[in-house]
C-alpha cells in the first residue's frame, strides 16, 4: 500500500488535480481469469464501459473484441486496430447514416425489425450482400418489456419478412439479460436458454448461426460484506458441459461481452480534502471534487435521502448498483481515530455529497481520499465541467510502473 500511495501522492503532487488511474495488472488478472474459466468463450470489451485509449490498446493486444454502443465507438475500435470480425455493432435506435459509416467495420446487429430494413436498403445501394446479427428479446425466468430487440415471440410471425430481404442474411443472434450476475447457476442457465433460442432459430427461422452474443452478466463483488464473488469453477463445468451439449451442431462462435468485469476494479478514483469545518455538530470533509469527478456515489446518497435504510433498493445500472458499491479510504489518516463525518465535494450544491454519515479515519487538509471501483462508468458517466471546475486527469498505470497521462 505504501508504494502506491507514495505514487499517487506524487501524481497528485505534481499535476495538482484529481484524477482516475487505472491499473493495468489488475485488467491483466482479470482477462486472465476470464480465459482460464471460459476458455470456449471469446470476450468482447464494451467499449461504453471505460473508452481510455489505453485501455483499448491494451485490451486488442489479449484479443479482446469490442462491444461497440454507437457508430464512434465502432471507429475507435477500427483505430485500435481492430477487424471487422472483432467488433459488434449493438444498440437500438440506429439510423441510416450510422450503417453508413459501418458497414464494413463491424458486425451490425439490428435491434428491430425496421433496423432489418435500414440495412438491407444500404447494402443493396452499395451493390453488397451482409451477414448481420438480430437483437433478441428472450424469454427468461418470465417475459418482460425491452426497448431493446425484437421479441422471442414475434420471430415466427416475421420469417417470412425476414426471408424477403434480399441483401443481407441473418447469421447471429444477440441477447442480453442483465450486468452484475455473482450467480453461477442462474448465469449458467441463461447461457443453456440462449443455446436453446439459437438452435431455434438455425431450425426454425433458416438463420446460419454463425455467432451467438450472449451479451453481459458476470459480474465483479462491490460489497465485500454483503456479496459473494461468482464462482467461476461451478461456472466453468457448468459451461463445458452447455457448450458440449448444444454447439456439437450449432459450430457458432461463443461471444460473451465484459465491461464492467474487465475494467471496474481497476479504477480508483483519487481527490484530496480542501477543507474541514463543522455545522450543527456535523463534521464535514470537503473534496476537490465531488459528484463532479464520480458522480456514482452522489446518486446512491441522493436515493437514501429518500428510502429507509432497510429498504433494498434494485439496482439502475449504470448509474446505481447498490448502497455500499464503493469504499471511501483516507490512507493518511489516523486509523486509531475514526469519525462520523459527511464527506462531501466543492460545488455549490447541496447534493455534491460522495457519502454521508460515514466513519473515517481522522484527516488533516491536504490528506488524499480514494474511492474504489471507479473503473467502470464513472469518469464518462459524470457532469466532469458542471460549474466549469477543472475535468479530473486519467491516468493508466501500466504493468512496469509507469504512467500515461490521457
Amino acid at each position: 500500500m505504501q508504494n502506491n500511495l507514495d505514487l499517487l501522492k506524487g501524481l497528485m503532487r505534481e499535476h495538482d488535480n484529481s484524477f482516475y488511474i487505472y491499473n493495468e495488472k489488475v485488467i491483466k488478472r482479470q482477462v486472465e481469469t476470464l480465459y482460464e474459466k471460459l476458455p470456449q468463450f471469446e470476450f468482447f470489451y464494451s467499449v461504453k464501459a471505460n473508452p481510455l485509449k489505453p485501455i483499448l490498446e491494451f485490451l486488442t493486444s489479449k484479443n479482446i473484441g469490442s462491444d461497440a454502443a454507437s457508430a464512434e465507438e465502432v471507429l475507435l475500435s477500427v483505430e485500435m486496430g481492430l477487424s471487422k470480425d472483432k467488433i459488434i455493432y449493438s444498440t437500438p435506435g440506429k439510423q441510416k447514416k450510422d450503417i453508413e459509416q459501418t458497414i464494413d467495420k463491424a458486425i451490425i446487429v439490428a435491434d428491430s425489425y425496421h433496423e432489418l430494413e435500414i440495412i438491407n436498403e444500404v447494402a443493396k445501394e452499395q451493390n453488397k450482400n451482409l451477414e448481420v446479427g438480430l437483437r433478441i428479446n428472450m424469454n427468461f425466468n418470465g417475459k418482460s418489456s425491452s426497448k431493446f430487440g425484437v421479441d422471442e415471440d414475434s420471430l415466427i410471425e416475421n420469417k417470412d419478412f425476414i426471408n424477403s430481404l434480399e441483401n443481407i442474411k441473418v447469421s447471429g443472434i444477440h441477447v442480453h439479460l442483465r450486468s452484475q450476475i455473482l450467480d453461477y447457476k442462474r448465469l449458467s442457465d441463461y447461457y443453456e436458454t440462449v443455446f436453446k433460442l439459437a438452435v431455434f432459430c438455425k431450425d426454425e427461422l433458416d438463420f446460419n448461426m454463425d455467432f451467438i452474443d450472449f451479451g453481459g452478466g458476470i459480474g465483479i463483488v462491490y460489497s465485500k460484506t454483503e456479496e459473494n464473488p461468482l464462482d467461476f469453477d461451478k461456472l466453468s463445468v457448468e459451461c463445458s458441459r452447455i457448450v458440449e451439449k448444444y454447439n456439437k451442431d450449432l459450430n457458432a462462435r461463443l461471444i460473451i461481452e465484459s465491461g464492467r468485469f474487465i475494467i471496474c476494479e481497476a479504477g480508483e478514483f483519487v481527490t484530496k480534502i480542501v477543507d474541514i469545518k463543522e455545522s450543527m455538530g456535523v463534521k464535514y470533509l470537503v473534496a476537490e471534487k465531488g459528484l463532479n469527478g464520480f458522480l456514482r456515489p452522489s446518486l446512491a446518497e441522493f436515493l437514501m435521502n429518500y428510502l429507509d435504510s432497510d429498504v433494498e433498493i434494485p439496482s439502475f445500472e449504470p448509474l446505481f448498483t447498490r448502497r455500499d458499491a464503493f469504499e471511501f479510504l483516507i490512507p493518511e489518516g489516523d486509523n486509531k481515530n475514526l469519525e462520523e463525518v459527511v464527506l462531501a465535494g466543492s460545488l455549490c450544491t447541496s447534493t455534491d455529497v460522495l457519502a454521508k454519515n460515514i466513519n473515517l479515519p481522522k484527516a488533516n487538509i491536504g490528506d488524499l481520499v480514494i474511492v474504489t471501483n471507479a473503473g467502470s462508468y464513472a469518469y464518462s458517466l459524470s457532469p466532469t465541467r458542471f460549474a466549469n471546475h477543472k475535468a479530473p486527469l486519467q491516468i493508466y498505470l501500466k504493468e512496469d510502473g509507469s504512467t500515461i497521462i490521457a
